[in-house]
């Protein structure tokens, strides 16, 4: 269990840090879900990589 002390800090550290990232998702059915993560596992990538990816390839087009 966290102590008071360690809550604080989380909070602090939150409050500090909300605006350098957004969350940013969809909703996908399970079965496309479980492929795709599959998928990026096999290439070594998370969810963001591979966001950011598809966004560069995106651009270069």
């Amino acid at each position: 269990m966290r102590s008071e002390a360690q809550k604080a800090a989380d909070q602090k550290y939150r409050e500090a840090h909300k605006h350098e990232s957004v969350k940013w998702g969809t909703r996908l059915k399970t079965e496309e879900a479980a492929e795709y993560d599959e998928l990026l596992q096999q290439h070594g990538m998370t969810r963001a990589d591979f966001i950011r990816w598809a966004v560069d390839e995106l651009k270069r087009r």
